[in-house]
């Protein structure tokens, strides 16, 4: 029967689609002679490309190491950080007590008994180490130089230091004996002070007057401190300390390249800091050591001499608020 459909006319060629399904073979096309064990598996197993491999390792480990020791050579092996990363932006060089007159606590007797205190008057005289191998405290001052160093290459932007308080408060004015002398001076640099045992302890700079303590770091006059690779800067703590005996350490805030970090500052040995407030009544030191500054000598040669009296008579002596003469020797 005859039909209006046009007859399809049939060939012996093959169509793409059935080159797709395998209906047919066809020579590979140079996009596709990669796609087969002769091409990139050949390629992957080809010894030639293992031992490419393994010298791009070698290099890349020698790199490393020509570039540590490099680094090595410029920064003391103490100080070349893991990774220089943000955290490591900061390096603390050094935390120095530069008290240049006050009282200290001595919480140990030194093996002499309850009485007394081994050679600490001996020693402070003669000017010998009389800190050394004693567990001193600073007594209602303290002042610490800390030196703080950039060590990236862009610069380090401080933005507040904070103190944090071990377990979070102070604890009550430690006793033992007391002693009161002067020391070294200290450099120019930048002056901050700390009420340590404040319900919320800042850090502050005082006016002109040396009175209206502002803060340092935040505030509508806030300041910063920003360090430049290799670039120090040393700044003066003045803590002080009037009901308690705190113990501490600085929480560093600062800002690198647009990111935020923070370290840590600790006292020297990586202990915290330390302060007491002094007792009230004085008459609760075991001992009290002093000089010529605290007394008026009978006598002008005796401008440099030292004393020691038990707790009971040095407050007994001042107890009229005035400055009392010396003690006999």
């Amino acid at each position: 029967m005859a039909t209006n459909r046009r007859g399809t006319r049939r060939t012996g060629a093959l169509t793409r689609a059935s080159v797709r399904r395998g209906s047919g073979q066809r020579p590979p096309r140079p996009e596709e002679e990669g796609e087969g064990p002769t091409g990139r598996l050949r390629f992957v197993q080809s010894p030639t490309t293992w031992l490419l491999g393994i010298l791009l390792a070698v290099v890349t480990v020698t790199f490393q190491d020509v570039l540590t020791a490099t680094v090595k050579t410029v920064l003391p092996v103490d100080r070349v950080p893991d990774r220089l990363s943000p955290q490591n932006a900061i390096d603390v060089v050094e935390v120095r007590d530069v008290k240049d007159i006050g009282y200290y606590v001595v919480r140990d007797a030194d093996g002499a008994g309850a009485g007394g205190d081994g050679k600490i008057l001996e020693e402070i005289s003669s000017g010998g180490p009389w800190r050394e191998s004693r567990k001193v405290v600073d007594a209602g001052t303290a002042d610490w130089m800390i030196t703080v160093q950039g060590r990236a290459s862009q610069q380090v932007r401080i933005t507040d230091i904070v103190p944090v308080l071990e377990g979070g408060r102070c604890e009550k004015p430690l006793g033992g004996s007391l002693a009161h002398f002067p020391s070294q001076g200290v450099m120019d640099v930048i002056p901050l002070e700390l009420e340590v045992d404040a319900p919320r302890p800042r850090l502050t700079t005082l006016g002109k007057d040396a009175k209206d303590a502002k803060p340092f770091f935040t505030g509508p006059q806030a300041k910063h401190i920003t360090l430049n690779q290799n670039e120090t800067e040393a700044f003066i703590v003045h803590a002080t300390a009037s009901t308690g005996y705190c113990r501490w350490r600085y929480r560093v805030h600062y800002e690198i390249g647009g990111s935020t970090a923070e370290t840590t500052i600790s006292g020297p040995g990586g202990k915290p800091f330390e302060l007491t407030a002094r007792l009230a009544d004085a008459s609760g030191y075991r001992k009290v050591y002093f000089p010529t500054l605290d007394c008026v000598p009978s006598d002008a040669r005796l401008r440099h001499t030292w004393y020691e009296q038990t707790g009971a008579e040095y407050a007994r002596d001042r107890r009229s608020g005035k400055v009392p003469p010396c003690p006999k020797s």
